[in-house]
Parts: structure tokens; sequence; C-alpha cells
């Protein structure tokens, strides 16, 4: 487990692997590091794996450069990712992306904490059961990046779900700093990674009166409910609280609303020069992760 050294947290840029991203982002001045995003194409075929792996190992990187793999949003078979789906399907997912991540030398992996819905209702039964699901599969993560040599980490995911996809979809499960603990407790070995974007957007969520704008889309009214269920969460540093020493990487961003999800970092409701410095003694890395216009530049 990640607990801090009083050392700085390293900064690493996000990129897709492909040429143009991976130029543009070791362009200099480098980065102390890369957080690789997968897309499910990238892992679908052994010859797509391999295809990764070689761009990667082109690539000049000083000795201390830190790379972390992240998953995709889609599977292997098309599907959404989903933590509780317990097929096949999923569990070859994670053995993928260990294997992937220990050819191409990274140090960790990143997972979301997600049950993508196009429905939310509160059903405390339903949900013990998707959180119990959920544990198996990240049991199996856990084991299968120990074997590879690579910290497994799991992030936070927001209270609606765009999937890269400007989808309108929800989790029953994954939002709160209460899914995170139950998870990380249940696999043992599991770190996490905190999307500073994503959190605040929980706690706008729970915040319904100060937002005029998204009160009055019927659709988004189940969330409403829903989040009610949950402790009151009044601002981002509670999610670091409750992570403690299971905090191994901070994902940047800035947020507001509902929907602003990954804005540029001086333009939301966050105050991040703040919380920044306090990741910056507590977590390993730092991924700055703003939405860009063009994500061939970072």
């Amino acid at each position: 487990m990640w607990t801090g050294s009083g050392a700085r947290a390293r900064i690493l840029l996000k990129a897709r692997p492909t040429p143009r991203q991976l130029a543009d982002r070791l362009r200099p001045p480098p980065p102390e590091g890369l957080e690789l995003y997968l897309d499910g194409r990238d892992l679908a075929t052994r010859e797509a794996r391999q295809d990764v792996v070689e761009l990667l190992r082109q690539l000049d990187r000083p000795a201390e450069f830190a790379l972390v793999v992240e998953g995709p949003i889609r599977g292997l078979d098309g599907a959404y990712f989903d933590l509780a789906d317990l097929r096949p399907a999923s569990f070859a997912l994670v053995e993928c992306l260990a294997e992937l991540g220990a050819a191409v030398g990274a140090t960790a992996l990143v997972i979301h904490a997600i049950v993508p819905r196009t429905q939310l209702i509160w059903d405390p039964v339903e949900r013990q059961e998707l959180l119990e699901r959920c544990a198996e599969l990240l049991r199996a993560y856990v084991a299968a990046a120990q074997r590879h040599h690579l910290v497994p980490t799991l992030e936070n995911v927001p209270p609606v779900l765009r999937m890269r996809e400007a989808r309108y979809l929800y989790t029953p499960v994954g939002m709160s700093p209460e899914d995170l603990v139950w998870f990380l407790e249940r696999a043992p070995g599991l770190q996490a990674t905190l999307d500073v974007s994503h959190a605040q957007l929980y706690v706008n969520a729970q915040r319904w009166e100060a937002l005029p704008a998204e009160a009055a889309v019927p659709a988004l009214a189940p969330l409403r409910a829903y989040v009610r269920h949950f402790p009151p969460v009044p601002a981002v540093d509670m999610f670091v609280d409750a992570l403690g020493g299971w905090l191994f990487e901070a994902h940047i961003s800035n947020a507001r609303g509902l929907l602003g999800e990954g804005l540029p970092y001086g333009e939301g409701d966050l105050d991040l020069d703040r919380l920044v410095a306090r990741l910056a003694r507590q977590a390993r890395s730092l991924v700055t992760e703003t939405l860009e216009p063009d994500p061939e530049r970072a």
C-alpha cells in the first residue's frame, strides 16, 4: 500500500496509444510519465495488443519514466465495461489488461468502479448484490495485476456517465467514497485512483437545490432521489480522507454542475491549488485529465 513518503508526486500526462498523441505528450519538456488510456480496440485482438507494445517500445523513455495503463470503457466483446458483469469476457479483459501493462513496462493499472445502467432505482437488496458481484471481479483483477507485479487501482466515477460518447447513463455503485472503501476493504491489494472532477460532480449531485438547470431536467430526477440515500459529502476532501493510505494516484481537472467534467484547471467549482497541494503529498502520481477539444494535443 502506498502511504506517501513526503516526496512530491510525479506529474503524468494522459494519452491514447497513437503515434500523434504520444509524440505530442513527449515533446520537450518531457513529462515524468504517462497514463495510457486504452480503447477496447487496443485490447480486442492479440495483434492489436502487440501493436501497442511495439509502439511503446519505440519511445525514448527515461529510466525513471512512470507509466500507468487505464482500462477501457468497452470490453473485449464491445459491450460497456461493467464491474458487476461476471461473464468470461470480463475476467478475460482484466487478464489482458495486466498482461499488456507488464509488456509495456507499466507499474500500475486503473479500472473504473462502474456498473452502467439506463435506469437508476434505489433497491438496497439489488445494490448489495451488485456490490458483491463487483468484489468478485475486483479480486480477480487484483490477482491478475499482482501476478504481473503491477499495482491495481480502482477509479471513482461521476453520477452521470458520458462514456466518452456524450451518453446519459448512471451507475448504482462507484460514485461515493463509501463504495470505494467497501471495495478496497474486500479486495486486499487494491488501491485507489481518485478522479477529483468525478468526485466534485458527486458533491454537486448532493446539492440539488444549487443546480437549478439540472433540477429542471426530468431525466435526472432518479439521480436526485438515489443520491439522497448516501451520507452527505460536502467537499472532495472527504474522498481524500476516506481513501487514506489506499490513494495511489489522482486524476486532475475541474468540474461544474452535473455534466461539466474534465474542465480546465481554473474553470470550475474546485479550488485545485489547495486540493492539489494536499494530493501532491499523499498520492504517488497526479495525472492531468482535462478533456481537450483536440485530443491530439494535451
